[in-house]
């Protein structure tokens, strides 16, 4: 028997574990993880979707045949079901969601799911590599430009312009993950974040990474969530106006803002000031009206100027990738270094998990080894 066969095996010891000590919670992870309803596992598996309620909710196990067509169907291995490991546990009153309005519940279980295998990973590292202490100020503040000045003084960044700000967050110990493109219904949250947890996690998706501006406003904006709301309401547009309020001091500094930026909307100077502290156009004209320099109707002109812009391809965003202090990179650091120092490899590292290899690489952000089979159908 092949080592994949083994992953859905009954036979081995982590399979006769599975059996012995169902975990019904890493069920419901499972199922939420692939995106699946209580109805479309069932129908996959061959049960009714009121078995499933039963199995998550631990009123009866299922059988050993049953239990295989689960790993399958959500792409685990049969020891995913083993009690005995712990779990990151997420709720919707636990996590930020940046797009909440234009996503799903279906969506929104997927991301929570994703954050709690972030965590879990990050959890398995720290057994074998010490990570950064997390270093965050805790207090009440006055307000969210009160909250972002006192978090720049906590971490020295002084007045100028904060550099590979995805470094600067992972090395006062707050995880930054980025989701796989092709993971289509997680990317659609466009960027969430969890403060519960032992070590807080952010999570930012393709969907901001197409643009290194955008995505660095995203991961100030969800700073902002963990160092101002302790409990997420979901939808609630006071604490996403309060987190956008974080974000644009923290980046942009009223103090400094006040003498560097344009009393008028000029472009070429705009141009200058986005290039040199690392946010859009867009959000330095909400910079310019919200300080008072400008009136709302030439914001909204300068908008449409800016679309325009776009719209015919004489503006491109650059994405993240082309800025390696922009990339996350705590995670496959702490693996590589495992491996290196103390031969704990990544096969180790999903064996301990319980998950599949490449659902290992897909949340480290690393290819698949494996060279690609290509078929050309022949006329």
């Amino acid at each position: 028997m092949d080592e994949q066969e083994n992953l859905f095996s009954l036979t081995t010891q982590s399979g006769r574990n599975a059996l012995n000590g169902f975990d019904p919670a890493r069920l419901t992870q499972a199922r939420f993880a692939m995106g699946l309803t209580k109805t479309k596992l069932a129908e996959h598996v061959g049960v009714s979707s009121a078995a499933i309620g039963q199995y998550e909710s631990h009123i009866i196990t299922p059988k050993p045949e049953q239990l295989l067509a689960l790993a399958r169907v959500l792409k685990v291995p049969v020891d995913y079901f083993a009690l005995g490991r712990p779990i990151g546990r997420v709720d919707g009153t636990q996590a930020h969601f940046r797009s909440l309005r234009s996503t799903t519940a279906r969506e929104r279980s997927k991301a929570l799911a994703y954050i709690e295998q972030v965590w879990e990973l990050t959890f398995a590292l720290e057994k074998k590599v010490k990570f950064p202490d997390v270093n965050l100020p805790r207090g009440n503040y006055d307000s969210p430009e009160q909250a972002a000045q006192v978090l720049r003084r906590f971490w020295n960044l002084g007045t100028k312009p904060v550099r590979h700000l995805t470094a600067v967050i992972e090395s006062h110990g707050v995880v930054v993950n980025l989701v796989a493109k092709d993971n289509e219904a997680v990317t659609r949250v466009d960027a969430f974040s969890a403060s519960q947890l032992e070590r807080p996690v952010i999570i930012s998706t393709s969907k901001s990474a197409n643009s290194v501006l955008r995505h660095r406003f995203t991961l100030a904006h969800e700073l902002g969530h963990l160092l101002l709301h302790n409990e997420a309401v979901s939808g609630d547009k006071q604490q996403e106006r309060e987190a956008d309020q974080f974000a644009a001091e923290f980046l942009t500094p009223r103090a400094q803002m006040i003498n560097l930026l344009p009393r008028s909307v000029d472009f070429p100077r705009l141009y200058e000031l986005s290039k040199s502290w690392g946010v859009s156009v867009d959000s330095l004209l909400f910079r310019m009206k919200e300080i008072g320099f400008v009136s709302h109707a030439a914001v909204q002109r300068g908008y449409k100027k800016l679309n325009k812009s776009r719209s015919s391809g004489s503006e491109s965003e650059e994405p993240v990738s082309a800025y390696p202090g922009e990339m996350p990179s705590m995670l496959i650091k702490a693996a590589t270094l495992a491996d290196e120092q103390i031969g704990y490899t990544q096969v180790d590292l999903a064996k301990d998990l319980k998950w599949h290899p490449a659902r290992l690489r897909e949340i480290l952000g690393v290819e698949d080894p494996r060279p690609t089979l290509r078929l050309i159908q022949g006329g």
